[in-house]
């Protein structure tokens, strides 16, 4: 199992999507699949990406170390997506106790994604 560090946060920056959806537009980028481990839909829904033991694609520089979370959205997340953010990031502090829960923005000075700050946002 890879050692995991860092729980990375994105949004879709669009108002629609799901796993099907993300992993088209991955791959017509280039990708050899969907770059995130999970995706939260705008009602909850927890969809799986990569399996958590594949490296995503979704952070440069960071893949190796890390799980990526997308939120579909821009800014304007619904309480729904947030409870499910919380367990997928207890789920992922049972198999990973040092796992630290990070905003993309904070790997990438040219993002602005998830366009929230999770450490205030969740209080994990």
């Amino acid at each position: 199992m890879r050692d995991i560090k860092y729980h990375i946060i994105h949004c879709s920056d669009s108002a629609f999507g799901d796993v099907t959806e993300i992993r088209k537009w991955h791959k017509a980028r280039g990708f050899r699949d969907i770059g995130y481990h999970f995706v939260i839909r705008r009602d909850g829904e927890v969809e799986m990406g990569r399996p958590i033991n594949e490296i995503g694609a979704h952070c440069k520089g960071f893949n190796l170390e890390s799980i990526g979370t997308c939120m579909v959205g821009k800014s304007d997340f619904t309480p729904a997506q947030f409870a499910a953010l919380v367990e997928v990031h207890l789920m992922l502090e049972s198999l990973f106790p040092h796992i630290q829960i990070n905003a993309h923005y904070e790997f990438n000075s040219g993002k602005t994604c998830p366009n929230f700050n999770p450490h205030e946002r969740l209080m994990l």
